[in-house]
């Protein structure tokens, strides 16, 4: 009796090895697969990004999930990004020609138009009620305009003329001085130079308009003639998220997604690297969260967690603004009120063996998380919880749909963002702890029901590189390619949320400034500080709604 009872212990001990062997060569199989060299980074919309779709679908029909996309497995969104370069754009002072990119380059907002003319320098373009870079300059009309990116008292926050040194009120008051096209160029070394950046939703300029690199300021001679052309048009984009379901027949619903996309060669932004152009294979970011998925949906289709159905997304366009999860949420696949919670994987390869730090997002969205995850007590992890919903991955948008969420995550590192984010460099066992854990804690909340959800607090941010006194407390919608600054979400307590400000809401005006798109909003966000009041005009439903807003 002693001997069979050895035999079903050993036996079942190799079995248990040879099931977490098969678990962690599938882990790696499945992140070598999307981030090989063949699938160029998987940028939205790209030959990779369709490879690696149709690997996941394939995985899904292998573990036998139904298809719950609009067409099979596949939910299929059009959305803009920015603008792209077409042909034909040139630009030639005198007798030399300008190598785009490397001499001169559009700006993101300027009027496609291919025009002639006679160049004449008007200074930082500035006119107030004191100073005039036009004084004395008579028969401007028909004529490009070069202006000086600093002002007369230089570029800081003191500045007698900072009201009129963005790049847009000094493009309009050349506009109304007869200008055809404006040049940007600059000699202060204390401001910085523009970026080449056409990745932006944002509104056109009614003129075209470019910036001279630095060594070439002295080809910007009054008389010399101009011939410019910029061609440039909206890039649009179709994003394909991959969407399977186990059918528990159960009341509600468990969302475990992870975005598949990352940033092909850099070439729309986001890449840390600075050298030549190169692929971004995104080994952890995020390969590794999308073969988690595939095998917790493995697991999940034989548990005996069956309180919930459970509804497996592979993200599209995540690097660029969420879009896919936005996505999914304005053109559901299911019914929104029946979805318990969201769990999110984004970047879960690089566990550390020594500290086995995971940081675990959205803990304060709902009393049983705030109950079931403590710091520190899981065996073979050291959970660091963060409250909050929000944050820079898919879950936000889940929160902003008042969806309890989590969010796992093993942090950034030196590769982030950059061609080294590599398949070998990733922690496969660790991979394999944080899958175990995540179907533990469903089969701990399997017996809970539906979850109540809790707003959490969120902290004070700032937008970009530039600091800002102040805060509406609004989530933009970055991929709105109309006019004004869409709403994405409103943070509880904060201005928006005291004024009523609702999401959805496109914010038109700010005070006196119209706001035409993100750029115009941050400037016009730049000019308040804490304590003071304004009229915010926003559309709602078609109708202009203002509403008084203190800071």
């Amino acid at each position: 009796m002693k001997k069979n009872v050895l035999v079903v212990i050993l036996l079942f001990y190799f079995y248990s090895i040879s099931a977490q062997s098969n678990v962690l060569e599938n882990l790696s199989s499945h992140v070598y697969f999307l981030a090989d060299d063949r699938l160029e980074g998987r940028a939205t919309g790209s030959k990779g990004a369709e490879i690696a779709r149709s690997y996941i679908a394939s995985e899904y029909i292998e573990i036998g999930l139904k298809p719950l996309g609009e067409n099979g497995f596949i939910q299929a969104f059009d959305f803009t990004l920015g603008k792209k370069l077409l042909d034909n754009n040139f630009l030639t002072i005198g007798d030399k020609s300008l190598i785009l990119e490397d001499d001169y380059f559009p700006l993101v907002y300027s009027k496609s138009e291919n025009i002639q003319g006679a160049l004449v320098n008007v200074g930082f373009g500035i006119e107030s009620e004191n100073y005039s870079d036009y004084k004395n300059k008579p028969n401007l009309t028909g004529k490009i305009f070069a202006i000086n990116l600093s002002s007369p008292d230089g570029i800081h926050p003191h500045s007698k003329y900072k009201d009129y040194t963005e790049y847009r009120t000094r493009i309009k008051k050349a506009k109304e001085k007869g200008a055809i096209a404006v040049v940007f160029f600059n000699t202060d070394k204390h401001v910085e130079d523009p970026y080449y950046d056409i990745k932006r939703n944002v509104q056109n300029v009614e003129l075209p308009v470019v910036f001279v690199q630095r060594t070439l300021n002295d080809l910007l001679k009054d008389g010399e003639n101009i011939a410019l052309s910029v061609n440039m048009a909206k890039d649009k984009r179709v994003g394909k998220n991959v969407i399977g379901f186990i059918d528990n027949e159960a009341e509600n619903t468990i969302i475990i997604g992870a975005h598949y996309d990352h940033l092909g060669w850099g070439e729309d932004g986001g890449s840390l690297y600075k050298g030549k152009p190169a692929i971004h294979n995104g080994a952890d970011d995020n390969a590794s969260g999308v073969s988690t998925i595939i095998e917790l949906a493995r697991k999940l289709k034989n548990s005996k967690a069956t309180n919930n159905n459970y509804l497996f997304i592979a993200f599209s366009a995540e690097e660029v603004g969420l879009i896919g999860s936005k996505s999914f949420l304005l053109n559901p696949t299911l019914d929104l009120s029946k979805v318990n919670y969201m769990i999110n994987l984004d970047m879960v390869g690089r566990l550390d063996k020594n500290s086995k730090n995971i940081s675990i997002g959205g803990v304060g969205t709902s009393p049983v998380f705030l109950e079931l995850i403590k710091n520190g007590e899981e065996k073979g992890l050291n959970i660091i919880v963060k409250k909050s919903g929000m944050g820079p991955s898919d879950h936000a948008s889940f929160y902003m749909k008042d969806i309890p969420v989590l969010f796992m995550f093993t942090g950034t590192h030196s590769d982030y963002h950059k061609p080294s984010d590599d398949s070998w460099k990733l922690n496969y066992k660790g991979m394999n702890t944080i899958l175990n854990y995540s179907f533990n804690l469903i089969s701990e909340i399997n017996d809970r029901g539906k979850l109540e959800f809790f707003k959490t607090k969120e902290p004070e941010k700032t937008s970009g590189k530039r600091k800002f006194s102040v805060t509406l407390g609004v989530v933009p919608n970055y991929m709105y390619d109309g006019k004004g600054m869409k709403i994405d979400g409103v943070s509880d307590g904060r201005p928006a949320f005291k004024a009523g400000i609702l999401a959805g809401d496109i914010v038109v005006k700010m005070g006196d400034i119209e706001i035409l798109d993100m750029m115009s909003y941050m400037t016009a966000l730049g000019k308040f500080k804490k304590g003071n009041k304004t009229i915010v005009e926003v559309l709602r439903d078609g109708k202009i709604v203002k509403t008084n807003v203190e800071f």
